[in-house]
């Protein structure tokens, strides 16, 4: 997701007018690349959205569809398999549904 800054109040590291790609994205925050490339976290507020790209609507389609399985005893899921880095944290999971 591209974000353009509307207002840079106390945060000398970002530029009104400058778009900055979205690393994360909180309820009431984003998390960006700043102009000297470290990872801040700034309000919503201050930005506006240039370019969604509808992943997070694929995203929450996604969730919403998972969470219907999850409530219905995996009704419609095939098979899953979950793969794991080397130390540990899932890297990916796999789903396959029976449609």
């Amino acid at each position: 997701m591209k974000i353009k800054c509307i207002n840079n109040d106390m945060c000398s590291s970002i530029s009104i007018g400058k778009e900055y790609l979205v690393v994360e994205e909180g309820p009431e925050y984003f998390v960006i690349l700043d102009d000297i490339n470290n990872e801040t976290t700034c309000k919503k507020s201050r930005f506006v959205v240039v370019e969604d790209g509808d992943m997070c609507k694929k995203v929450k389609a996604t969730i919403n569809e998972l969470n219907y399985q999850l409530e219905h005893d995996n009704k419609d899921i095939k098979d899953f398999s979950i793969r794991k880095n080397s130390k540990g944290a899932i890297k990916e999971i796999i789903i396959k549904f029976n449609y």
